[in-house]
């Protein structure tokens, strides 16, 4: 029997019009006990995607069950090791090789898509270029490009730039979904993103945090419209915090903490659990599965 299948759970499903949300890894960039954080999207259409990349996911998404090929495409947040290394081993993986109807790219293969704000994507590639581009096309031994790898989804509209050079936000269309990645303060001076995915009808959506510190005053604007949302977390308050402290999340009001999940947090959570649950909040832990409609845990 393949080792996978054993270790595979698959998220309920729960009508044909669902969007899920399943953890491979929820914990923080020095987790080893929950694993840094990555997500699997499961579209009403089956694609699946997912949200960061790090450097474990690649054995996450195997003790899943999944094989790279399973995965239609790649959505970026930001550039850290615990968000984007994983992204060379999905390359290279997908380029070479074939698994089973589908063709390597070399071959003629599909090329999964990309979706990140522009100056994320910039960054992206400035990390990942290092091996990615060598790819011999005549006499030109570092032609590979990150076209070379990935279809790129670009956006349809965007807002002007607010503090930083780049936009303060752009939106994409994603299986007939909104997706917004709205720049967010996490590392000064450095592109990152939250993402509002848009759910169901009408203008509902799912946040995502990526990593950034608390903006109470944006998540209570957006609490009527949000079914859920997912913020990373950490109990160790510090000066020039780039982090969703808890000091500031426990302020959040009520209708806000009752829909939130934390995630990205430190392996000392069960320390804080009980504190955590009695504000209304949950944690985020490996191989839950949300509904992103209903806001609903549903494995």
């Amino acid at each position: 029997m393949d080792r996978r299948s054993t270790l595979y759970n698959a998220p309920a499903v729960v009508d044909g019009s669902s969007m899920t949300l399943r953890f491979l890894g929820s914990g923080g960039a020095f987790s080893r006990q929950y694993g840094t954080t990555c997500s699997l999207v499961t579209f009403p259409g089956g694609e699946r995607w997912l949200i960061d990349c790090g450097r474990q996911a690649p054995d996450q998404l195997w003790d899943a069950g999944l094989d790279w090929h399973e995965i239609d495409g790649q959505i970026v947040t930001h550039v850290h090791g615990d968000h984007i290394f994983g992204l060379e081993d999905f390359a290279f993986q997908r380029y070479y090789q074939a698994s089973g109807e589908v063709s390597a790219i070399m071959c003629g293969g599909p090329r999964p898509r990309f979706l990140a704000h522009s100056a994320v994507r910039d960054e992206v590639w400035e990390s990942l270029a290092a091996s990615l581009r060598y790819l011999k096309v005549g006499d030109n031994p570092r032609a590979g490009t990150f076209d070379s790898y990935f279809e790129m989804i670009e956006p349809h509209a965007w807002e002007q730039p607010g503090q930083n050079p780049w936009r303060h936000s752009e939106t994409f269309t994603l299986n007939g979904h909104q997706i917004v990645a709205r720049e967010s303060e996490h590392v000064p001076g450095k592109p990152s993103c939250s993402l509002e995915i848009e759910v169901g009808q009408g203008d509902r959506i799912a946040w995502w945090s990526g990593d950034c510190t608390v903006d109470a005053g944006f998540l209570a604007a957006i609490e009527p419209r949000t079914t859920i949302y997912f913020h990373d977390c950490t109990f160790t308050d510090y000066p020039g915090q780039v982090h969703g402290a808890f000091s500031l999340l426990e302020k959040l009001p009520k209708s806000v903490r009752d829909k939130m999940v934390l995630m990205h947090h430190e392996d000392d959570i069960e320390d804080h659990r009980a504190q955590v649950e009695a504000l209304g909040f949950r944690v985020g832990l490996p191989d839950q599965v949300y509904d992103l409609v209903t806001g609903r845990r549903v494995d």
